[in-house]
């Protein structure tokens, strides 16, 4: 199965900063999900391991590994990095395809 994330600017200049800052550089960026007790929930680290049923994709030319199970809940879903204030950091948001999809109402869309 192709993962279909998308990876803002932002988040990929910041992934490249970080990841150019640690020697040696990891392998890639590791994108899986977990239940939050609240439903599912995405979340990301460094790797530098590849397991052999991993799913390996490249994005600005930066390597993104995820599992099976977890790549069936990233597709549709935007990876940023966002400044608030004095807070900084990633955020996933599910990406909506209508404005009446589930996730938000389509809220996501409105301008």
């Amino acid at each position: 199965m192709m993962v279909n994330i998308l990876v803002t600017t932002a988040a990929l200049d910041k992934i490249s900063e970080v990841m150019q800052e640690r020697q040696p550089p990891p392998v890639g960026i590791r994108i899986f999900v977990y239940n939050d007790g609240n439903g599912v929930a995405h979340s990301m680290n460094f790797t530098d391991e590849v397991s052999i049923t991993d799913e390996v994709f490249d994005i600005g030319g930066i390597t993104f590994i995820t599992d099976a199970n977890s790549s069936i809940f990233l597709n549709n879903v935007v990876l940023d990095f966002v400044t608030i204030d004095a807070n900084s950091g990633f955020v996933f948001q599910e990406q909506c395809t209508t404005r009446s999809c589930l996730t938000c109402k389509g809220a996501c869309r409105r301008n």
